[in-house]
């Protein structure tokens, strides 16, 4: 997972002290090998076990571990940029092309921040589910509505109602070899948590797609799967939003299909 990416799409749930750090790395990434836990933490002014415990919140043993993977973040991207500029080169600046390079840069933010053992889990917990429960908030009616179109066409048990009361007698019905999919963009995960709890008292698993950051919804799932927001104005935001959503919805109907292959 790219150091670099993770800091940014946390840095809203970030402290004070621990966005000091976060904003300071990411301007001053190419310099940051040079720099001591210390001396970090005196440029920042924060204390040096401030540094030590962001490292941890980013997952990482200690600052050295934090330090070589920002440096392999920022040396990946340098070549990727390089080969983007080449490839870019020439292309006509239409609002076509535009939206097309915003849709990239998401799509590719969203692979990179997923792990390869939560896409795995995911693909075999939909093969392995005897019925699928699919439950959204309202901004991700749609791409509910596709995801259970898509199991359905598999072949699987899947039902999806964006009526409250509904999903709740739904999820009480699941027993421990089904599966509850959540699935949120920008906010109201809170009104599924108790529809996941639910479906957990009966061992049900729980699988999400959010945004990326702390949120109730990925909190009480089992398999967490992540979308990068972009940081356009809000209208463009959700539309972004959503293709990745669907992005990750047909990667893993993809990953079923090659697996009944």
């Amino acid at each position: 997972m790219n150091c670099l990416l993770k800091m940014r799409a946390m840095r809203e749930q970030l402290s004070v002290n621990e966005r000091k750090l976060a904003d300071f790395i990411l301007d001053n990434t190419q310099l940051l090998r040079d720099y001591s836990s210390s001396q970090l933490a005196d440029a920042v002014g924060v204390s040096q076990s401030s540094v030590v415990k962001f490292s941890q919140k980013l997952g990482y043993r200690g600052y050295p571990s934090l330090k070589l993977a920002v440096y392999e973040s920022y040396a990946g991207a340098s070549i990727a940029s390089d080969e983007d500029q080449a490839r870019h080169l020439g292309q006509a600046n239409s609002p076509l092309s535009t939206l097309g390079q915003k849709k990239l840069e998401v799509l590719e933010n969203t692979v990179n921040i997923n792990e390869s053992e939560q896409l795995s889990a995911a693909v075999k917990a939909i093969r392995s589910a005897r019925c699928i429960q699919v439950s959204a908030c309202p901004g991700s009616v749609s791409v509910a509505r596709y995801l259970t179109h898509q199991l359905l066409e598999l072949g699987c048990w899947a039902v999806f109602d964006e009526g409250g009361q509904l999903q709740h007698k739904i999820a009480d019905s699941l027993s421990d070899d089904d599966l509850l999919c959540i699935l949120c963009d920008f906010g109201g995960e809170e009104s599924l948590v108790e529809v996941a709890n639910r479906a957990r008292e009966h061992g049900v698993k729980v699988l999400s797609l959010t945004r990326y950051n702390y949120n109730a919804a990925s909190i009480h799932s089992d398999i967490r799967l992540y979308v990068v927001p972009s940081e356009d104005d809000e209208a463009l935001q959700r539309l972004l939003f959503r293709s990745a959503q669907l992005h990750v919805i047909e990667g893993l109907i993809s990953g079923v299909l090659e697996e009944n292959g």
